[in-house]
């Protein structure tokens, strides 16, 4: 055991200065030319009212990806104000952690609350993954019909969309047969030294209850509206932003919304380095806008995306008397 969290520490440690390093290279590579007066000027001049939209909008989303994983939890019904705490205080550690350990912990978080469980809770936060690859790929076509884009961009384009034909084909297939796979799955256990079944077979089953939520057309429905609007609220938000500094146009900030989706990805601490190049590779290469502004809408953009879960997590966390599992919150 304890050669296991020794190992542990050692992984955690390692994925830590691999992002580290990624983090460091990219701000490396964007500041290594960089004229910093243009930068300063840019931030500046921007209309700072419209960054004050966009903060509302981030918000917003707060109250869709809540609602959203309300609804995937369906066999709980878990209270708002639980949900979007776990929500955020896992949005927070995976801003911090790599290898997007905050799915984990919220999982922990909203286990014990109307006896949710961690297990069935990964299942809804897996369920929750599938949702966003769809909103991803609709993002992904109307950018594909709305302007020319290189080669590599349709081919990711399509790469998720099988992804979400054959990824979930092959869950709904798991979860249609799960009794006699349930049943093959004990005997092989059973097999195994002691134990072994007992302690892996049922978390085997609560994971299938969590992920049962894809299978509920009703829960289906309200996912659908829900990721709609949280993805919606995050295009808001980015066009408020480039609208603050001088740049409305829609088109770059669904582009944005798509591209940081997937560059978010990349394990590093808050995205730092990572975020902004995006924001710079994207808006230059196929918007037109100078490396510098790029830049300057790249870093209030990541504050802003950034800065309110981040107080927001804080008071819903450790405001007092507020405990996961409190079963007198309204709902």
């Amino acid at each position: 055991m304890m050669a296991n969290d020794a190992q542990g520490r050692w992984i955690r440690a390692a994925r830590w200065m691999i992002g580290l390093g990624v983090a460091g290279l990219s701000c490396w590579l964007l500041t290594r030319d960089l004229d910093w007066q243009a930068v300063v000027s840019a931030l500046a001049s921007a209309d700072y009212r419209w960054v004050i939209a966009g903060i509302l909008a981030i918000v917003g989303t707060f109250f869709a990806r809540a609602r959203r994983w309300q609804a995937l939890l369906w066999q709980s019904k878990v209270h708002l104000r639980p949900a979007m705490t776990a929500m955020l205080v896992g949005q927070v550690v995976n801003m911090a952690l790599p290898m997007r350990s905050g799915d984990v912990m919220r999982a922990v978080w909203i286990g014990p609350e109307r006896g949710t469980g961690t297990v069935e809770a990964l299942g809804s936060v897996a369920v929750e993954k599938v949702w966003d690859l769809v909103a991803l790929l609709a993002c992904g076509l109307i950018l594909l019909a709305w302007m020319p884009l290189p080669g590599w961009f349709a081919q990711s384009t399509w790469g998720t969309a099988l992804t979400l034909v054959l990824g979930g084909g092959l869950l709904w297939a798991l979860l249609r047969w799960q009794s006699p796979l349930f049943r093959w799955a004990g005997q092989f256990l059973a097999r195994l030294p002691a134990g072994w079944d007992r302690a892996l077979l049922p978390r085997l089953q609560r994971l299938a209850n969590g992920l049962e939520a894809i299978r509920q057309p009703q829960v289906s429905a309200q996912a659908l509206l829900w990721t709609g609007l949280n993805w919606s609220l995050g295009g808001l938000a980015n066009l408020a932003v480039l609208a603050a500094f001088g740049i409305p146009s829609a088109l770059a900030a669904l582009f944005l919304l798509t591209a940081l989706m997937v560059g978010g990805t990349v394990p590093t601490p808050g995205r730092l380095g990572i975020f902004e190049g995006i924001c710079v590779v994207s808006l230059e290469s196929f918007f037109g806008v100078p490396f510098d502004q790029a830049l300057a809408v790249g870093l209030v953009l990541h504050l802003v995306v950034m800065g309110p879960p981040l107080v927001t997590a804080a008071l819903l966390a450790f405001w007092p008397s507020r405990q996961p599992g409190n079963a007198n919150e309204p709902a």
